[in-house]
């Protein structure tokens, strides 16, 4: 079981993207707004609630302005995987994060990724990955004809050289290229995952029956979630909990385990609970209930 402890990324660390940002004009505090019009303030979409809106910061009037969202630039860098930065063709954006070794991509659409890291802004390469977003399943002649293709749209690379000026270049490419969620950081051990591990979806949809006996449905967001045992040394159990007290209430990347094949034991998401069971001598069984974000 790895665990990777993400970094905020802020208009610091963003060092460019493909994507402007000009849904909507930014918010000034000169101007009068109607009721209705939107601007943007601190990278998320706000739309006036009221005519004759003036010198009221978005953030911090809740009467005056809701918010709608995230900017296009910055839907890829919030907590949800479901809002996602698209761009036509191709989605590229460069990052100076500082220390990290790891890097997921969630709610990625395209056909190709290119992933490449240098030594300052115009330095020597360090790192570079490259690799298609296919992610079919072909098991016999049939299936290579006339199947549609899959999405591939988790990626999770660990690994990388960690330098204090290293310039991060992700470029998603295809028809249309989007992703909802990319986090960059450090990746932890903490601990080896055990047979029995369970992996399942919470889906938010609906069936609606009318009093006439028409059934609909209504399609909603899902989140991803497991839950798994791990064994971990007597050792490191002050570590592991202190690790732990410190990422909660915090959306982190869980890989349960880096064997091929078993994609839904990574959930990007919190742990909901927490459990050690100090059974041996030598080791401990702990337990891990995480629940994904749409």
């Amino acid at each position: 079981m790895k665990v990777i402890r993400p970094v905020v990324i802020d208009s610091g660390k963003l060092v460019s993207s493909s994507v402007p940002e000009d849904e909507h004009q930014v918010w000034n505090s000169g101007t009068t707004y109607a009721a209705q019009a939107r601007v943007i303030a601190d990278h998320f979409i706000y739309e006036s609630l009221q005519a004759g809106n003036l010198n009221k910061p978005p953030a911090a009037s809740l009467l005056d302005w809701v918010r709608i969202g995230p900017t296009n630039q910055w839907a890829m860098f919030d907590a949800e995987i479901s809002t996602q930065t698209a761009a036509d063709g191709e989605l590229t954006v460069v990052l100076k994060p500082g220390y990290v070794n790891s890097l997921a991509l969630f709610g990625v659409s395209g056909s190709n990724l290119a992933v490449e890291a240098r030594d300052g802004a115009d330095g020597p390469v360090i790192y570079s990955h490259e690799q298609s977003l296919d992610g079919s399943f072909v098991g016999d002649w049939y299936q290579y004809f006339y199947e549609p293709i899959e999405q591939l749209d988790e990626v999770v690379l660990q690994g990388l050289p960690a330098y204090a000026d290293a310039h991060l270049t992700l470029t998603i490419s295809g028809l249309v290229a989007a992703c909802g969620i990319l986090i960059v950081g450090n990746v932890y051990e903490i601990g080896r995952t055990q047979r029995g591990a369970s992996a399942g979806i919470t889906d938010y949809s609906r069936k609606e029956t009318s009093a006439a006996g028409t059934t609909t449905f209504v399609k909603r967001r899902y989140s991803k979630r497991m839950r798994a045992s791990m064994v971990v040394g007597n050792a490191l159990l002050n570590k592991l909990q202190r690790l732990l007290a410190s990422l909660r209430a915090t959306p982190c990347v869980w890989i349960g385990t880096d064997a091929p094949g078993y994609q839904p034991l990574t959930v990007f998401g919190f742990y909901r609970d927490f459990s050690i069971d100090i059974a041996y001598s030598n080791h401990s069984l702990c337990n891990l209930e995480i629940e994904g974000l749409t």
